[in-house]
């Protein structure tokens, strides 16, 4: 197990006696937590299943959010925090809150943090959440909008894409390089 595995699953063992039969029961539509208005008898709005719920914790290939695990093939999916509430719906995986993001990951030096390596989440520029990283490789993880980042803090220099989306880029101190489009 990886320490990022390791670290997503802490949460889950604290909170272990009502996580034990959260895996889910197959059931689509309808979800434990906040619902869709004017849903019809199968849990749909207008045909589409909409779930909507703060993330508890993350791990390989699922999150977990109002005591379920949610399978997910989004891109965004190890780059989501505790905290964050999301949307699931036939598009795939939609951050709601916080609005405008970005994640980092690198020496804590780089981000001014006594830690080796950290883990970070940034709104509008501020970190929002930090936690000890796994060592690998120095990424940040964005969104370009509307001719800028979203979320991420000032003093990094990262190139300008060819289209808007998520983007994963490698940092080299505090300059950036595109990798690929994630969404």
């Amino acid at each position: 197990m990886t320490r990022r595995q390791f670290l997503a699953r802490l949460p889950l063992w604290l909170l272990a006696g009502g996580m034990a039969a959260a895996s889910g029961d197959g059931e689509k539509g309808r979800q434990k937590g906040k619902e869709a208005p004017n849903e019809d008898k199968e849990g749909k709005r207008g045909g589409r299943p909409v779930y909507y719920g703060r993330v508890e914790a993350v791990e390989e290939g699922r999150f977990w959010a109002g005591g379920r695990a949610f399978p997910s093939s989004s891109p965004l999916l190890p780059y989501l925090a505790p905290g964050m509430v999301v949307e699931v719906g036939p598009e795939g995986l939609r951050v709601l809150e916080p609005e405008a993001w970005a994640y980092g990951e690198g020496p804590g030096s780089l981000f001014g943090l006594p830690l080796a390596w950290a883990r970070l989440w940034w709104v509008a520029g501020q970190v929002w959440k930090a936690l000890p990283g796994t060592g690998r490789e120095a990424i940040l993880v964005a969104r370009y909008r509307e001719g800028g980042w979203q979320g991420v803090p000032r003093g990094l220099s990262l190139p300008q894409p060819p289209k808007e989306g998520w983007w994963l880029l490698r940092l080299e101190g505090l300059k950036g390089s595109l990798m690929r489009l994630l969404q």
